[in-house]
């Protein structure tokens, strides 16, 4: 990740005229390159998650092609991080959808989105993909993947949580495979 480039947007004259004050007119985007990685990207601006850059662009976080431009979402305006949104595009099945969120399985997507058919998605509505508030309430509270991190290392921070703790209330967590920057849910009780 060596070059940032700010692109400004021209201001919409009718925004001007009714006093679109307080609108960013900049959205900041990286080129990608080799070895590049959400995670390693939004460690370069303060207050931006992974979630904000997996949220804010197309491509799998697994899978960044090289030379792609990422956008880099404003860190103050990133609503909350507590929930991650997908925004459907052309060609989106609720199966591609989940394949691009660790973790995300199609019945997560139907839990989160009561009443959604998934034969009509429509082009620009939001769904809801993580909702970390909804699943697990005030008993537990979450660990961001640090590098070199295990669920035992994780487990041993921890006072009273086990590995088979964490295994329970990460059932789509690989514990052999962690992604940096994804959230752990740490059981209190």
């Amino acid at each position: 990740m060596k070059k940032a480039t700010r692109l400004l947007t021209p201001a919409l004259g009718v925004g001007l005229v009714f006093g679109a004050m307080g609108v960013s007119a900049q959205s900041e985007t990286v080129t990608v390159e080799s070895g590049d990685t959400y995670w390693g990207i939004a460690q370069g601006f303060d207050g931006v998650t992974t979630e904000d850059l997996v949220e804010a662009n197309e491509y799998n976080p697994r899978a960044i092609p090289i030379g792609a431009e990422i956008k880099i979402p404003d860190g103050e305006t990133s609503s909350d991080n507590d929930v991650v949104t997908h925004v459907i595009q052309p060609g989106n099945t609720l199966t591609n959808i989940a394949a691009v969120y660790d973790g995300v399985t199609v019945d997560d997507l139907f839990r989160l989105n009561p009443g959604i058919d998934p034969y009509s998605l429509t082009v620009g509505s939001e769904i809801v993909v993580v909702d970390y508030n909804s699943e697990f309430g005030e008993d537990y509270l979450y660990h961001t993947v640090q590098p070199g991190n295990t669920f035992n290392e994780i487990a041993s921070v921890y006072d009273g949580v086990t590995v088979d703790d964490l295994l329970e209330a990460n059932p789509n967590e690989d514990p052999y495979e962690l992604t940096i920057g994804s959230r752990i849910v740490i059981p209190l009780n």
